[in-house]
């Protein structure tokens, strides 16, 4: 596929049109409805316009931080802070972690037998690759999503995989450009940035992602992170 540099251009600018107008236009909608009624308005409507008014600021929060983190990594100013944290934990976080796709939901399975509980990488760093590699296997599957972990020759590795609209073979080597969105899922909502975040995440721990797809099967992405000694 020819994705030449105008396409590219032209990509990135519908993707902050449309990631910063929608959550825009409903703080502007909500407000003047708060606005025109004084705030007079019965309780339980008043607590839903201003939910609406909170998760329009944290998408548009979410999004502007993952510019700023791929603005980072294009700098080479990414840091690895390595620490040791306890996995099981740290997946317990993840799962709980508000404004992603899966919050509160039964369909990711953590499968059991992981026996090393302790690992010493950048547990911030380590976060937001499966946060990101998570929301879009649960976004883009309606069925389970798949953990398993373990430790190999000093490496943490981790796989994930769904049973979702998968990836057309002819775009598997765009999809960590950022704002590139396959043709599959654009009727979806998404920015095109989660797996270029996950990518440049994953580099600075040293590590390896490896994704395979088949279209209308699902995805199955195999991280190998490096666990140092800390």
């Amino acid at each position: 596929m020819d994705y030449s540099s105008d396409q590219n251009i032209s990509q990135i600018i519908s993707s902050l049109s449309h990631e910063l107008r929608t959550p825009l236009t409903i703080l502007s909608s909500n407000l003047q409805l708060l606005k025109s009624n004084n705030l007079n308005l019965e309780a339980t409507v008043r607590a839903e316009t201003f939910q609406l008014c909170e998760e329009a600021l944290n998408s548009v929060t979410k999004f502007l931080d993952g510019i700023h983190f791929l603005n980072l990594a294009n700098k080479k100013e990414l840091r690895k802070n390595a620490s040791t944290f306890e996995l099981d934990e740290m997946i317990e976080t993840v799962l709980n972690k508000r404004n992603t796709s899966f919050y509160q939901s039964n369909r990711i399975k953590i499968e059991p037998g992981f026996k090393q509980k302790q690992v010493c990488t950048d547990k911030e760093l380590l976060t937001k690759v499966l946060i990101n590699i998570l929301d879009n296997a649960y976004k883009f599957s309606a069925k389970e999503v798949i953990v398993k972990m373990n430790i190999e020759n000093q490496h943490l590795i981790i796989k994930i995989e769904d049973q979702g609209v998968g990836i057309p073979p002819e775009e598997m080597s765009l999809i960590f450009m950022p704002f590139y969105r396959c043709e599959n899922v654009k009727m979806l909502s998404g920015t095109g940035i989660g797996l270029s975040i996950a990518k440049k995440a994953v580099d600075c721990l040293d590590g390896e992602i490896n994704i395979t797809s088949k279209i209308k099967e699902g995805t199955k992405v195999k991280l190998k992170i490096r666990a140092d000694e800390c």
